[in-house]
């Protein structure tokens, strides 16, 4: 009696052991793409058209100032003279406005360049109550340098209007609801500005796709009409992680973070990504990074920037395969209306620009949780169900008489390995 039940038993283990080499590969198969699809499938993008309590992001606009050579000359001549080297105007113009190459400085080797860029940059760009005047928003007029704040860029120091970056604070400044309407910005430039429009949390940057950007010349007028369409993160989003969403949220910044810009962007970390670059080929930055007083970063001197030269396009190349995500909280931006660009010679003293949404949106995107830990334990678990007839109790159960009957399972088992010594034994001394 006690034979056959134990072969009863041996049986039952042997069809337990081949059922589950055989079940094993499929079973493997389907948890790695259930795994798979957890991690790949974990957001949707849904369209969301119930607006009326909505938040609309009004966009940052941030204006640099560009090259202007008659400026430039009348400024060297009250700095260094009339009778300055003309070497010495192209050095300064590629030092103020540098753009990444700096061809003269092949010349400070036999000229007595200016050393102090710091200087320089102070002295020739234009100040910012210099150079915006008359800043209404919504028709309400405000000193245009207490919202258009300093903010680094490639570019050098710009002024932006409603930005993260300039503000150093997380909230949006400026917003539209159906309170206020569609938000609209008027202000005066004097002097030639690139304008950007972008979002609250980006900064400009060179090739900077998708970025709208416009050149707005002395005494010209540039109206921009646009729709913003948000994107509305739920809080679950917060939870997943970086792989499975697929974006970066403001405060979560990379590792190799070198203090440049108090958030993360995209734009931003490209900018970041761009001065590491810089430093590992030439061992400093352009001086429009390497901010006094913020970062530790060494700016470059002429030389550092001969170097910066001669490597420019390798490392506007390298630059591409930065590992930059997007951002969680990036609105996008469209232009309805572009007012064109005007050919006549300008008379006015004033460049006049305006900035509107066309109206408030009326629909938005929302990145949502779609498959969470749970919703992947239980699949899992059916599946283990599936293949295997068991579950989390049974699993339990199991343990629970593994410690119950351990003595006993311990005797057999010494007594079967005892046994299959023996029996090896047996076969050797045979031979």
């Amino acid at each position: 009696m006690n034979f056959s039940r134990v072969q009863g038993l041996v049986l039952k283990g042997i069809l337990y052991l081949v059922t589950f080499y055989h079940s094993l590969p499929f079973f493997g198969s389907v948890s790695m793409s259930l795994l798979h699809s957890y991690v790949s499938s974990s957001v949707s993008f849904n369209l969301d058209t119930i607006y009326l309590n909505w938040n609309s992001t009004f966009p940052a606009i941030t204006v640099c100032e560009i090259y202007n050579a008659e400026r430039i000359w009348d400024l060297s001549d009250s700095h260094f003279g009339v009778e300055h080297d003309i070497h010495i105007d192209d050095f300064i113009s590629e030092i103020v406005f540098y753009r990444g190459v700096c061809s003269s400085c092949e010349d400070c080797a036999r000229l007595r360049c200016p050393a102090n860029f710091t200087i320089l940059v102070e002295g020739f760009r234009t100040k910012c109550h210099q150079l915006l005047v008359n800043c209404t928003y919504l028709n309400e007029l405000f000193d245009c340098c207490d919202e258009f704040l300093p903010v680094p860029t490639e570019y050098g120091l710009c002024y932006s209007f409603n930005s993260h970056q300039a503000r150093k604070v997380a909230q949006v400044q400026f917003t539209n609801n159906r309170m206020t309407g569609p938000g609209h910005l008027n202000f005066h430039a004097a002097a030639d500005i690139q304008l950007y429009v972008h979002a609250p949390i980006d900064v400009p940057y060179q090739l900077s796709e998708g970025m709208i950007r416009e050149t707005v010349l002395l005494g010209h007028y540039k109206e921009l009409i646009l729709n913003v369409i948000e994107v509305h993160n739920d809080e679950s989003v917060l939870d997943l992680s970086l792989e499975q969403r697929r974006c970066r949220y403001g405060h979560e910044h990379v590792a190799e973070r070198l203090g440049i810009y108090e958030f993360y962007s995209y734009s931003g970390c490209v900018v970041e990504c761009t001065v590491l670059l810089q430093l590992a080929n030439c061992n400093c930055t352009s001086h429009f990074m390497a901010l006094p007083g913020q970062n530790s970063l060494p700016a470059c001197d002429y030389r550092g920037l001969i170097c910066l030269t001669r490597i420019r396009d390798k490392i506007m190349t390298e630059r591409k395969s930065c590992e930059c995500m997007s951002s969680c909280e990036e609105p996008e931006y469209n232009i309805i209306y572009n007012s064109p660009d005007e050919d006549d010679e300008a008379t006015d003293d004033v460049s006049k620009i305006r900035v509107a949404l066309v109206e408030l949106p009326t629909q938005r995107y929302v990145r949502r949780v779609t498959k969470t830990i749970l919703d992947f334990l239980i699949s899992l678990g059916g599946l283990v169900g599936l293949f295997f007839n068991t579950s989390a109790l049974r699993i339990v159960e199991a343990i629970v008489l593994c410690i119950r009957y351990r003595k006993t399972i311990v005797s057999w088992v010494k007594r079967i390995f005892v046994g299959t010594v023996k029996y090896l034994q047996i076969l050797d001394q045979s031979k």
